[in-house]
């Protein structure tokens, strides 16, 4: 009634029309309301059952799916790494799809109860629904109109965005960036990109806003390479260099070569994250190279755009006990803007996150028009 202006009447008969569609239920008042006088009180709900959203993060180098219903609450999701990082952008698709009908059968949810689906690409996405990726990067990705990605299977609105973009939207909504309006979520996975708020707006661009390939320009970075890709190409070297004695090997033994099963293909961030954690000599020369790369990114996105949050996303966000003091440092001795860093919360799963959100944002505006 407050936000409306309309009458008691008019909210309840309205009310009482979306109790008989299903899109909210009543919710029993407390006995002790019973007993207060005047006209006994009624609340509602909305009914999160009501209908679905589907949310795809389809990342460089693995799927993410899941299925929320219309309160955001996740029912069921799906995860798998692709067969290769290089793998085609039809295959993907067909694959995601395919994620998708599995996701709704294990859910016991059909089809015609999702309303909207969202989807994040790693590259910027322009109004046609054609990203602009480098066919080297992600081969067939700019041929195809995304908006039309799930089809033939299914004819669901489909958002595609970002994934930077919706990262930054996801840590607004559920992460460490709730009520912040100057942020920006910078993706450490395997290339950096930034999803830029500011002024409590996203910052779009011409739809390339936030993209990083400007560092190709700046000494001592030379390319988008980042945090989680950077481990773990230089950790596998590092761990190969103390098998092959090129590295002494401490006398206690080395905690990389222990945590990769003295494999160094097998070298993946978190094995370096965790080792550098526990003091290993090799891990920590890595995550020193690495920060000190990834600071001057920082440095330039800071003196530019002046946040008051800047976030670390992706998976090596999980490491923000190893990564951010030492980024700090590396800020302070560049004498540089430095914004309050901190890890995100959402453990890699914030364009999967976003996605859902852009969602439930169309599934919401579809039942409100």
């Amino acid at each position: 009634m407050a936000a409306t202006g309309l009458s008691r009447p008019t909210v309840l008969t309205v009310c009482d029309e979306l109790l008989k569609l299903g899109w909210v239920t009543e919710i029993e008042t407390s006995s002790g309301s019973a007993l207060r006088s005047g006209r006994p009180s009624r609340r509602f709900a909305l009914n999160a059952g009501a209908g679905y959203v589907l949310g795809i993060d389809l990342g460089a180098t693995k799927l993410q799916l899941c299925l929320s219903n219309l309160a955001g609450t996740i029912v069921g999701e799906w995860s798998e790494r692709w067969r290769d990082e290089h793998v085609g952008a039809p295959e993907r698709l067909l694959v995601a799809r395919q994620a998708a009908r599995e996701v709704l059968a294990k859910s016991g949810v059909e089809a015609s109860m999702v309303m909207a689906a969202g989807m994040a690409v790693p590259a910027p996405v322009k109004p046609n629904g054609h990203a602009v990726a480098l066919e080297s990067y992600l081969p067939g990705l700019a041929a195809l109109d995304l908006r039309l990605a799930l089809r033939p299977d299914f004819d669901w609105p489909l958002i595609v965005d970002n994934d930077a973009n919706l990262a930054v939207i996801a840590e607004r909504w559920l992460g460490v960036a709730q009520d912040v309006d100057d942020v920006v979520v910078l993706l450490s996975g395997e290339r950096l990109g930034a999803g830029i708020y500011l002024g409590g707006q996203l910052i779009r661009g011409g739809g390339s806003a936030g993209e990083m390939r400007f560092l190709e320009l700046v000494e001592g970075v030379g390319n988008t390479d980042a945090i989680g890709g950077m481990c773990r190409e230089l950790g596998a070297i590092a761990a190969a260099e103390i098998l092959d004695g090129d590295r002494p090997e401490p006398p206690g033994g080395s905690e990389l070569l222990r945590l990769c099963g003295r494999v160094p293909a097998a070298v993946d961030a978190e094995m370096v994250l965790g080792a550098a954690r526990k003091g290993d000599r090799a891990a920590l020369d890595v995550v020193e190279v690495v920060t000190e790369r990834t600071a001057r990114a920082i440095a330039i996105v800071a003196t530019l755009l002046d946040p008051q949050l800047l976030v670390l996303s992706g998976g090596p966000a999980g490491a923000g006990d190893v990564l951010i003091p030492r980024l700090e440092e590396e800020l302070e001795r560049l004498k540089s803007a430095r914004p309050r860093i901190a890890a995100s919360t959402l453990a890699g799963r914030a364009p999967l996150q976003g996605a859902v959100r852009i969602a439930l944002d169309r599934a919401l505006a579809t039942l409100l028009h």
